[in-house]
């Protein structure tokens, strides 16, 4: 018995452009959507949401019916990252890493003996409850799991050279949010200063050999004209949350049939 290779990092390695979807809505059905609709992967996001590990894992077995590859955003939490990696997550993002000795805990929390230190469990889910051996599964974690670090303060800008020398990590995402609230632009996330900040940490990034992550909204206007223009920057792109989907397309229908 064989755990699969990652197919988004297979993918990035290639040279594709992947695209995903942030899950909030704690439900398997949101996950199967996405997955149906055709999305490369799901981003869960446990850092804004209200989900517990077990609808956790049945979002992960939801993805892994559906066809789309789960990932999951989780703050520095190293029992909450094993048990989600335990579950079957191929892929974590955590945000707000401002330092180099932060990114060095956030890859000891993810990766095995030698690359970081986590540690084992023989009959976790992901092993197929013991069939697979633990030594098998680190050689694959350490090897397939995708790990991204939001960089979404000035402190966390300025220590950037320090952080992407921390070997164990894949890729870098911004948080135009956080970076205008440290800018003192609070709600200005498309304020020029917080895009040229976004800019710099992406260029650094790129020049280190790290993956890019960038969020677009599917919703804007400009949206077909600005996921062209990512596409030549960034290998891994979400298109917005799902519940940010879901208000607006409530709100136009509703519009529209009142106004009809």
């Amino acid at each position: 018995m064989q755990l699969k290779k990652n197919p988004i990092k297979q993918a990035i390695r290639n040279g594709e452009t992947v695209f995903g979807l942030y899950i909030a809505v704690p439900s398997p059905v949101m996950v199967e959507l996405a997955g149906y609709a055709g999305f490369d992967f799901v981003r869960i996001d446990i850092c804004h949401s209200a989900v517990d590990l077990p609808t956790i894992a049945n979002m992960i077995r939801a993805a892994e019916a559906s066809g789309v590859t789960p990932m999951v955003r989780v703050d520095y939490d190293p029992h909450l990252i094993a048990k989600v990696l335990e579950a079957g997550a191929m892929g974590l993002f955590v945000p707000d890493v401002s330092t180099q000795e932060m990114a060095r805990s956030v890859v000891d929390a993810v990766h095995f003996a030698p690359v970081g230190e986590r540690g084992t469990f023989a009959a976790s889910r992901v092993t197929r409850y013991g069939a697979i051996s633990s030594g098998d599964y680190a050689k694959w974690s350490n090897e397939e799991i995708l790990l991204g670090v939001q960089i979404e303060s000035k402190e966390a800008a300025d220590n950037l050279e320090k952080t992407l020398g921390v070997d164990g990590i894949d890729m870098i995402g911004s948080g135009r949010g956080d970076l205008a609230n440290a800018l003192g632009l609070t709600g200005q996330k498309n304020h020029p200063s917080v895009l040229a900040l976004e800019e710099k940490i992406f260029e650094t990034a790129k020049k280190r050999g790290k993956y890019i992550s960038v969020n677009l909204d599917p919703t804007a206007p400009d949206f077909a004209e600005t996921v062209a223009s990512w596409k030549k920057k960034a290998q891994v792109i979400t298109l917005g949350h799902d519940i940010t989907i879901l208000r607006k397309n409530f709100a136009e229908a509703i519009q529209t049939a009142r106004q009809s």
